[in-house]
């Protein structure tokens, strides 16, 4: 098996792991990778929950087809994190609860202390029209400003990170939190961290090595 073929196996299995999280409902969502001189990237249409290798479109940096059927329509989104920061894979979802987050919240309510793993404050970027190149624009924008996740208002999630896996993770997580601030509400005004505790718990994270 050549690198590439093993690393379609990787994105396929990493789209049926957000299928199983609720995370790309009816074909929404989009998994992609980058590699030396190439990145793969979910088919237009796929259903995340019967992703194989072959629906997984190789393209140049570029962006043109090299093998595989045609791109997600959100193509120009990852290429241009890709451009803009050292993100080696962008998972984008449709989850129930960050969807709902990104319609009322500038940023992301520092509910708990693990937002530190996704940047911090998380950024919601306005909303733009699928596909275009203003969304792609606004995305990759605050990606270069350091927000390894970003949501999009109106529509969804796009997390990047340094392996597929790890971004996978990071989507998972951002719902939860989404889901755990939602839950909040509903019982009355949640109690949020400030940016001093954010810069406190990467403090102790560093003097205990947390996570490693």
């Amino acid at each position: 098996m050549t690198p590439l073929e093993s690393l379609r196996g990787d994105v396929a299995a990493s789209c049926r792991e957000l299928a199983g999280h609720g995370l790309a409902l009816a074909g929404a969502g989009n998994v992609s990778v980058r590699s030396d001189r190439h990145v793969l990237i979910t088919r237009a249409g796929l259903r995340f929950e019967a992703a194989a290798p072959e629906d997984i479109t190789i393209l140049s940096l570029d962006g043109d087809v090299l093998d595989g059927a045609r791109p997600s329509s959100e193509t120009r989104l990852h290429l241009g994190i890709y451009e803009r920061s050292s993100a080696q894979a962008v998972v984008h979802t449709h989850g129930r609860s960050s969807v709902a987050v990104g319609l009322v919240c500038d940023r992301m309510p520092l509910v708990h202390y693990n937002l530190l793993r996704l940047g911090g404050r998380i950024p919601t970027v306005p909303y733009h029209l699928f596909g275009s190149d203003e969304l792609a624009g606004a995305v990759g924008a605050a990606i270069a400003e350091g927000f390894g996740t970003v949501l999009m208002r109106n529509h969804g999630a796009v997390s990047s990170a340094r392996s597929v896996e790890e971004a996978v993770e990071h989507a998972a997580l951002l719902e939860w939190l989404c889901d755990v601030y939602l839950a909040a509400r509903t019982l009355g005004t949640p109690e949020l961290l400030t940016d001093d505790d954010l810069v406190a718990v990467a403090a102790q994270s560093a003097r205990l090595s947390y996570g490693h």
